[in-house]
């Protein structure tokens, strides 16, 4: 295992990581992974607690989705779709539109969530100047957001956190302001909760004031997921999204860590009884397997590249709609629908039981929950154990990692966001672990 790490270490630069970190914490090596838990080299079990980065919706190496796989790969491994076509790529397009919210007609691959939110970007910008509309060239976002780090979709981040370096680069967006909600806010999911907030009418203001210069606003739907879990209320996103569409501006939704039950539905956007223009996806549409995404595109929007060859989407991904990942989602979504879901609300009340009995240490501030995301505001039990500044997140990583679970603290933010299947004993190690770190790192009062 040693040797594993000097070699990683000699020609691997690691993504969110410092050279200096690997001096405390180095890259642990992973010999395989199964259901909820991950095994490294050396026999330990870590429970994957963030289904690596927000992707493993079933558990690693589902049996259906890595026999899809095979079957696949015997067949076809890959072959450009520009000019081509092939089953799996079709298949999954057709169960995509049928199982989104109505009103969608196309589906466009890319490969990753960046790119699904560049290609909606590049949709909505190219159909305002086919159509004679242009004027409309400015993005609008939500304060506090994250939507990727190719230039574009770090420019409609409302982070200065990933945006800051790059900012001679990136365009200018207008930015408007979210709330943000603690507490059940799972049990008011599909309510009004948001709508009649100070940010909803401001940003409805906004709107209102720049909408002859808008193209789209970019928003995620009920969770700004590295915005720290923010959750903003499924009532404030349906007002923005009704106005913003009243106005003539296109939605688009970043459903990227979102979609696919994480809030408790397979599509976050139902919960507001709304349908985005454009809807991005990523992450968990390969079953957390492969690189897989794509942007559903609402009916009737590709007349504006209907004509002369001129007006043609000029973009393009080398593995777009490649074979085997679009194997890997179709399968992913047959379990959706056959076991997941319909497994899924025991799963979220066991969490948010859990969560509770965590939340009621003094060290945390305020818990959150929207379906099977949970989130956890921590600050030490007094100033002299405050981790120095920036090492808080790495602090409680360490400490969770040395009691077998993976979390990855948004700074002063714990969450959970675990396969949906997870089983309720592994719930429970969760919570005890998650106590345990709070309590050996944040002290007790």
């Amino acid at each position: 295992m040693a040797d594993l790490i000097e070699r990683d270490l000699a020609v691997l630069w690691h993504p969110a990581s410092h050279f200096a970190d690997h001096e405390r914490l180095p890259p642990l090596p992973v010999a395989s992974a199964r259901g909820s838990w991950l095994t490294l080299h050396d026999g330990r079990k870590i429970l994957d607690a963030i289904s690596s980065w927000w992707t493993s919706l079933h558990g690693h190496g589902h049996p259906a989705i890595v026999k899809a796989i095979q079957r696949q790969v015997e067949r076809l491994d890959h072959v450009m779709l520009a000019g081509f076509t092939h089953e799996p790529a079709v298949e999954l397009a057709e169960a995509l539109v049928n199982l989104a919210p109505p009103g969608y007609g196309k589906v466009f691959y890319a490969d990753c969530g960046s790119a699904a939110v560049e290609v909606s970007l590049k949709l909505s910008f190219q159909s305002r100047q086919q159509r004679g509309q242009p004027r409309r060239q400015r993005f609008a976002t939500l304060r506090n957001s994250y939507h990727g780090e190719t230039l574009g979709a770090l420019a409609v981040s409302g982070s200065d956190l990933y945006r800051k370096t790059f900012a001679p680069l990136l365009m200018d967006v207008l930015e408007l302001p979210v709330p943000r909600f603690s507490g059940h806010v799972h049990e008011a999911l599909g309510s009004d909760l948001g709508a009649d907030t100070s940010e909803a009418d401001e940003t409805v203001r906004l709107l209102n004031e720049h909408a002859e210069e808008l193209t789209a606003i970019i928003i995620e739907p009920l969770v700004q997921c590295a915005g720290k879990m923010a959750m903003m209320g499924s009532g404030f996103y349906r007002r923005v999204v009704n106005e913003a569409q009243r106005l003539g501006i296109h939605v688009i939704a970043d459903e990227i860590a979102v979609a696919f039950g994480r809030t408790g539905r397979l599509f976050a956007s139902t919960w507001a009884d709304v349908q985005p223009d454009l809807l991005c996806l990523s992450k968990g549409l390969s079953g957390g397997v492969l690189p897989l995404a794509c942007v559903l595109v609402r009916r009737g929007f590709e007349a504006d590249f209907h004509g002369d060859p001129s007006r043609s989407f000029l973009h393009s991904h080398t593995f777009t709609g490649n074979p085997i990942a679009c194997a890997a989602g179709l399968a992913s979504l047959r379990i959706l629908q056959d076991e997941t879901l319909p497994n899924l609300p025991p799963v979220i009340a066991r969490l948010g039981e859990a969560a509770q009995a965590v939340a009621r240490r003094s060290t945390v501030r305020a818990v959150r929950q929207c379906g099977a995301i949970v989130a956890f505001d921590v600050a030490a039990a007094t100033p002299s154990l405050m981790p120095s500044a920036g090492r808080m997140s790495l602090t409680l990583r360490e400490a969770a990692l040395q009691r077998g679970v993976l979390l990855r603290p948004l700074h002063d933010t714990v969450y959970w966001m675990p396969p949906l299947n997870v089983d309720t004993s592994t719930i429970a190690t969760l919570a005890e672990v998650t106590s345990d770190v709070l309590d050996s790192v944040l002290g007790t009062a």
